[in-house]
């Protein structure tokens, strides 16, 4: 599937081998400041609405993790963006969430992609890790992936990214998939 975010609506396309093309529309919160992007759906992740904000989430089908795209609501600066998504994330995997502390650390921007800035962010309980890369892009919209894995290994954990962003190849390649698109 390839999606594209436009200022007050979505529009989803999908291109099944031998069927009709087909569209659907619907409206989202109203994004006049921001610069519609594009990107294609990482493969082996389930889509899933991004509550509340013109965006998506994208949910690994069989490990604990997944990636984000999307947009502030109306009048929301990107760091309570970036809260609101630490708390959807922790959400997720953790169950104790009143005493979280999150680590930060700079990211560098993926190669050959000069407009963003991310900032990797790790928390945990007694039996879970959990991470979130949050990147921003000049266009104002942010993207990332989060992961969880247990604090004693077990088969199910997810990837982790390392300390430069890289290391899990569906979110390089998802990176790669979200460009700007002009409005006409």
């Amino acid at each position: 599937m390839r999606y594209q975010f436009f200022t007050n609506k979505l529009i989803i396309s999908a291109w099944v081998l031998c069927t009709v093309t087909a569209g659907t529309g619907f409206s989202a919160a109203q994004q006049t400041a921001k610069t519609p992007v594009t990107f294609k759906t990482p493969s082996g992740y389930m889509p899933a609405p991004l509550s509340g904000h013109t965006g998506q989430l994208f949910l690994d089908a069989k490990k604990p993790g997944g990636m984000f795209i999307g947009y502030p609501k109306e009048g929301q600066d990107m760091n309570s963006f970036a809260d609101e998504i630490k708390g959807i994330v922790s959400g997720m995997f953790l169950h104790d969430k009143k005493e979280l502390l999150w680590a930060s650390a700079p990211l560098p921007a993926h190669k050959g992609i000069e407009s963003e800035s991310g900032t990797l962010l790790t928390t945990s309980d007694p039996d879970m890790e959990v991470q979130l890369a949050f990147y921003t892009r000049s266009e104002g919209v942010a993207y990332g992936y989060f992961a969880m894995r247990h604090t004693k290994p077990k088969g199910d954990d997810a990837k982790f990214l390392d300390a430069s962003g890289a290391g899990v190849k569906a979110f390089d390649e998802f990176a790669k998939t979200i460009s700007s698109k002009e409005r006409k």
